[in-house]
């Protein structure tokens, strides 16, 4: 005879279990939020594209003719896009920030609910005196989503890349903050000039470090690497042709300098991109990470640059302060990842 016996756990463990479940549920499925991360990286280009890049080379060309009505039509497409980028990424932090304080991840909640709520106090009140405000706050947000991903169980290569970009925004606050120690005492504090080329330095290393973080969690693909090419191709050429306005260009778009042999700029950009393109098939939020990174740029000027950095953050770190973050388009759940 065959006695069967049925080990029930008590109705305590079981709710337990259910709420675990649920709570696993709700961790992985956040559609407002997946939408901001899809639409961000789209608006973004656009401003970068059609403000830092079309209006400001546009000003010095004669507007004659059909050129008017298409310069026209492009700086309001441009000027439209900044202003939907610029809630969209906020909207993206306070979610983000919400998410962090669900899952109990309070130093997190709290760094980037602080960075909100300086940013909207600057941007009523003014920039002139309450700007280091919004610096000194994005610094603490940066530390507060970067620690957790750098101490935990990553790839160590993609560690050293969450933590070297973290530094290159780090640096760049600094510079930022002797500039506005200038402007309101008139005295500095030092450094924000090396500050800002150490930074420069961090950016080349970190576009390094995507690819091989890339390589190394995912393997090599000729696709990527292929397709990366022609950019860093056309930059070296750019460079050569006219190394003044591809200067300037650069400088006004993402904030670079080029102080260091071109060649080095056009690897990293190679890189960048064949990481970008690389991941977006398996780990699209790390893709959209470095395509924040660049809209965000080096200077970190505006609030609005450090939002945007902020989410990048965010994305590249899989969310380890907040919680994760959801699966977007075909991606898969964060949840089923290897940590790699």
């Amino acid at each position: 005879m065959t006695v069967r016996v049925r080990v029930e756990r008590p109705p305590a463990l079981e709710a337990a279990a259910g709420a675990e479940r649920s709570g696993t549920e709700r961790r992985w499925t956040d559609p407002a939020l997946a939408t901001v991360l899809l639409a961000l990286p789209v608006a973004g280009l656009l401003e970068l594209v059609l403000v830092r890049m079309f209006y400001r080379v546009g000003v010095y060309i004669p507007k004659d003719g059909p050129f008017r009505t298409v310069y026209a039509a492009l700086t309001a497409l441009g000027s439209y896009a900044l202003d939907l980028a610029s809630v969209l990424a906020a909207a993206a932090l306070a979610l983000l920030g919400i998410r962090a304080w669900r899952a109990g991840r309070t130093n997190a909640a709290l760094a980037l609910g602080a960075f909100l709520l300086s940013s909207v106090i600057v941007r009523v009140a003014g920039v002139e005196q309450l700007g280091p405000t919004a610096r000194l706050t994005f610094g603490l947000a940066v530390v507060a989503l970067a620690a957790p991903f750098v101490r935990g169980r990553a790839h160590p290569l993609r560690r050293v890349l969450v933590a070297v970009v973290a530094a290159c925004f780090l640096l760049s606050s600094y510079a930022g903050l002797t500039a506005d120690g200038v402007r309101l005492t008139g005295a500095s504090t030092g450094g924000g000039v090396a500050a800002q080329l150490a930074a420069e330095w961090l950016v080349v290393a970190a576009a390094l470090l995507a690819l091989a973080a890339w390589v190394a969690c995912d393997g090599p693909r000729a696709g990527p690497l292929l397709i990366s090419a022609p950019p860093a191709g056309a930059l070296l050429t750019g460079w050569w042709a006219n190394g003044a306005v591809t200067g300037i260009l650069v400088l006004w778009t993402v904030g670079l300098r080029l102080f260091l042999p071109v060649w080095l700029y056009a690897l990293a950009l190679w890189g960048f991109l064949a990481a970008a393109l690389g991941w977006f098939r398996g780990h699209r939020h790390r893709s959209i990470g470095l395509v924040l990174v660049l809209v965000s740029g080096l200077l970190l000027g505006s609030t609005y640059a450090q939002a945007v950095g902020l989410v990048a953050l965010a994305l590249l770190s899989d969310g380890a302060a907040t919680g994760g973050v959801p699966p977007l388009g075909r991606e898969p759940p964060a949840a089923a990842w290897p940590v790699r």
